[in-house]
């Protein structure tokens, strides 16, 4: 549910590469995430739609078996709430009412239990990208379990996470969330052919040799499907 397939790739045949190597990690289905920065011109939804379905016309043709669904990874800045619509899936996952969340990197903004409020309150759920990698996180989880029960907050985890790929902290920190149930979504968050890719075959075993397949199941497919 968070990639970054067509907006941080070079071209077109990048897309179908990263696709490729998806399908073969066992991946079927997709949800294109780009970011969409404050401090850049809000990527116009209608833009996200088109390159997805120009992505899904492509991959059909090279007979790839994965399907893209649009989404974007919106960053937690409040002049950006306005371009979201109440109870509308523009820039939401997957046509659902589901928004992919970025932290400010390194920081939590005195506003974050606001504008997570300010997105119920257009009929959205909250999804916190990645937070095992955010510092402030990892030294202080409470803040995070107190978004969780309070703020109706989900999290979606890096696969890669939970190998040493970001760092022995990083790593520990996803287990330990995942331990106590605060991962609802996993993710590649690829963005390349060699670094965060979308192939997660080897983090995904690493995660069957400590994890229940069970669980794995639901956050690697059944909840996303949800």
């Amino acid at each position: 549910i968070h990639t970054h397939i067509i907006d941080e790739v070079k071209n077109l045949e990048t897309s179908l590469t990263l696709l490729r190597m998806a399908a073969e990690a066992g991946t079927t289905d997709i949800v294109a995430t780009p970011s969409i920065s404050a401090n850049t011109d809000a990527v116009k939804w209608r833009l996200i739609k088109e390159k997805t379905d120009n992505l899904n016309v492509a991959a059909k043709a090279e007979e790839i078996p994965v399907r893209v669904y649009a989404g974007a990874e919106l960053e937690m800045d409040w002049n950006l709430l306005n371009i979201l619509k109440t109870g509308q899936e523009d820039y939401c996952l997957a046509g659902s009412r589901y928004i992919l969340i970025k932290l400010p990197q390194n920081t939590i903004t005195s506003y974050a239990e606001e504008f997570f409020y300010e997105i119920q309150v257009k009929e959205l759920i909250p999804v916190v990208a990645h937070p095992e990698r955010h510092y402030c996180l990892v030294k202080n989880p409470e803040i995070l379990h107190h978004w969780m029960k309070e703020s109706g907050v989900l999290v979606q985890s890096n696969v890669d996470s939970f190998s040493y790929k970001f760092g022995i902290e990083v790593k520990n920190f996803a287990e330990l969330l995942l331990r106590n149930n605060m991962v609802n979504f996993l993710g590649s968050d690829a963005e390349s052919i060699e670094r965060r890719s979308p192939d997660t075959s080897a983090s995904m075993k690493l995660l069957r040799e400590r994890f229940a397949p069970e669980i794995l199941e639901r956050i690697s497919d059944t909840n996303a499907r949800a």
